[in-house]
């Protein structure tokens, strides 16, 4: 590569020195002309116009003697004299031109003539003698001297202007020349420029277009390698790159191939029916469980409509489908027959949490169904069953402690009392199981009424208070102000509130308070009564609103429904209930209430 940019600029580098020297030697010469024109030829040219003025002013301090002005004159010579020798002397020394230096020799004879012959003229007296040495010799010798002067002068000038002449040739030519140079420069430039450009980003455009090719997933192209330097091995590098990258796709490929072919195998060996969406509600994938419900419900490419909510729900970010009670299930005809189906719908995301679809799971709950309602109806069937018999054993219980039949003995009537209480803590658990039978079977009784929590709570806050002072204790209702309302049935609510109370009142000591808190909560009306007793144990919470369950080692005489029944009170107005609690500083049980969508009327 450094070997084909320095063979690409060397021409270039060639062309500027030789430019550049001959410039330097152009300069040269010219340099050498204008020396020769002033050096050589304008000395000659000033020294022979000093000549010739001088010559002039010795002339006229004769003509000056001549006329009566003696002193003048002489003065006037002696002083201009030297200086005609000195120039003389100069253009002796100056000889640079052909037939100079006969002229500057004959000017050299003419001036000692002329000298000679004007130190005769300054010893003769006679005016008349002066008159005719000055007119016959002297004066024709000056015009001599001065001619001659001239001619040096003239050849001296001659060759000053033929050497401007031949400088202005040589700046021509030599602006010719460099014209000429530039413009091959230029072409030689724009050629070496064009393939050295060629050459360097062909390999890169090739480079780049591969690239673009690999982004796009064609990992199937490779770089032509035209030479062996820098951008060869960059081409062959990248050959290698691609190489690996096909290489590691197709494993990748294969991996993926069978990690979806064991998924599908998976999936497929499931009984109940599975479907993949993608992010825009598109069916991507059906187990064969699925395709065969789609099959027999005649339905393609779409989910059953009872569905289509909850799953663009979940498909637009909320949280996952996951219903527990046999309510939520879905019905299908499917053969004829009364079919149920409880959709489990599970958002798939990446390692990013992004939402790339949905997986939808239809769990046959038909027989597990029929089941819940036969075991409600024997439990309803037994309960009722049991209570007519209990009346009587109550009723002859009442009978026999009255003493109307006859007198008891101590012993008798502690058994009695003992068997009375008996039979009314059982006539409870009946009551409760015929109350949790009604609200499984959907007898929730009056439709639910919109009212504020205020006038919720004061339906029930005198009895409740009645009930905890009767115990020693004293119940604090709080109320957050500008409450929205609910809809809610009093009576029931009431149950709810009741049970909570009686069960924070079983653990809290005589002198303290239960505080009823009623505030909003994330988009909801949370109701809580929060007791100072010993709290819950965090592995016991989550199972504190179970039927039949009781924390373990608690004194509780009641059958563990209590809690269910509220909860599925409150299940029944659309809210949820929780617990709060740690251990050693009490115990907070609560209910949500939605919000209600109209006003009070």
């Amino acid at each position: 590569m450094k070997q084909r940019i320095f063979i690409g600029l060397a021409p270039l580098f060639v062309l500027l020195v030789v430019t550049g020297v001959y410039a330097v030697l152009l300069f040269a010469k010219l340099g050498n002309s204008v020396d020769v024109i002033l050096r050589e030829n304008f000395r000659s040219v000033v020294a022979g116009q000093q000549m010739k003025e001088s010559a002039e002013r010795m002339d006229s301090a004769l003509f000056f003697s001549l006329v009566g002005e003696e002193e003048r004159g002489r003065k006037m010579y002696e002083q201009n004299e030297p200086t005609f020798r000195e120039s003389l002397a100069t253009e002796l020394r100056n000889i640079t031109l052909p037939g100079e230096g006969e002229l500057a020799e004959k000017e050299k004879q003419l001036h000692s003539k002329y000298v000679t012959r004007a130190e005769v003229f300054w010893q003769t007296k006679a005016l008349e003698d002066r008159r005719q040495l000055y007119f016959g010799e002297m004066l024709p010798t000056f015009t001599e001297i001065k001619d001659t002067a001239q001619e040096i002068i003239r050849i001296n000038q001659n060759n000053m202007i033929e050497a401007d002449r031949n400088a202005r040739a040589l700046s021509q030519q030599s602006t010719r020349y460099m014209i000429f140079a530039i413009l091959v420069g230029l072409a030689a430039a724009s050629y070496f420029a064009y393939r050295l450009q060629h050459s360097i980003l062909s390999p890169i455009q090739a480079v780049t277009a591969v690239a673009k090719e690999l982004g796009e997933g064609k990992l199937d192209q490779i770089v032509p390698i035209e030479s062996r330097d820098e951008l060869g091995q960059l081409a062959d590098a990248f050959n290698k790159l691609a190489s690996k990258q096909r290489a590691y796709r197709q494993v990748t490929t294969d991996q993926i191939l069978q990690a979806r072919q064991m998924t599908e195998i998976t999936l497929s060996a499931f009984p109940d029916p599975i479907i993949a969406l993608s992010a825009d509600g598109e069916i991507n994938f059906t187990n064969p469980a699925a395709a065969k419900l789609f099959s027999k419900l005649d339905i393609q490419g779409t989910l059953p409509g009872a569905m289509q909510a909850e799953v663009g729900r979940v498909l637009k970010g909320g949280q996952d489908y996951l219903p527990t009670s046999f309510e939520k299930a879905v019905y299908l005809r499917v053969d004829d027959k009364e079919t149920f189906f409880l959709p489990r719908i599970i958002g798939m995301r990446d390692e990013s949490g992004h939402l790339f679809g949905a997986a939808v799971i239809l769990q046959d709950v038909t027989r597990f169904r029929l089941l819940d309602e036969v075991k409600t109806k024997l439990v309803s069937t037994v309960s009722h069953e049991l209570k007519t018999p209990l009346t009587s054993v109550r009723m002859g219980l009442h009978l026999l402690l009255e003493e109307r039949i006859g007198s008891l003995n101590p012993k008798q009537t502690e058994l009695l009392l003992a068997a009375r209480e008996d039979s009314e803590r059982l006539l409870r658990m009946i009551n409760d199981l015929l109350d949790l039978t009604k609200l499984e079977s959907g007898e929730t009784g009056l439709p639910p009424t919109v009212m504020s929590p205020h006038a919720l709570v004061d339906s029930s806050a005198k009895d409740l208070r009645d009930f905890v002072e009767a115990r020693g204790s004293r119940l604090v209702v709080t109320i957050a102000p500008e409450l929205s309302n609910v809809a809610a049935d009093a009576h029931q609510i009431d149950h709810v509130f009741t049970n909570f109370v009686s069960n924070a009142i079983r653990y809290t000591k005589p002198g303290e308070e239960i505080l009823l808190q009623v505030k909003q909560h994330n988009g909801s009306v949370r109701f809580s009564v929060i007791d100072q007793g010993p709290g819950i144990a965090p592995e016991h919470q989550a199972r504190i609103f179970d039927r039949f369950f009781r924390i373990p080692g608690s004194d509780s005489s009641g059958a563990g429904l209590g809690l269910a029944i509220a909860k599925e009170i409150v299940a029944s107005h659309g809210g949820s209930v929780g617990v709060n609690s740690t251990p050693g500083t009490g115990s907070e049980f609560y209910f949500d209430l939605p919000v209600a969508t109209k006003s009070v009327s």
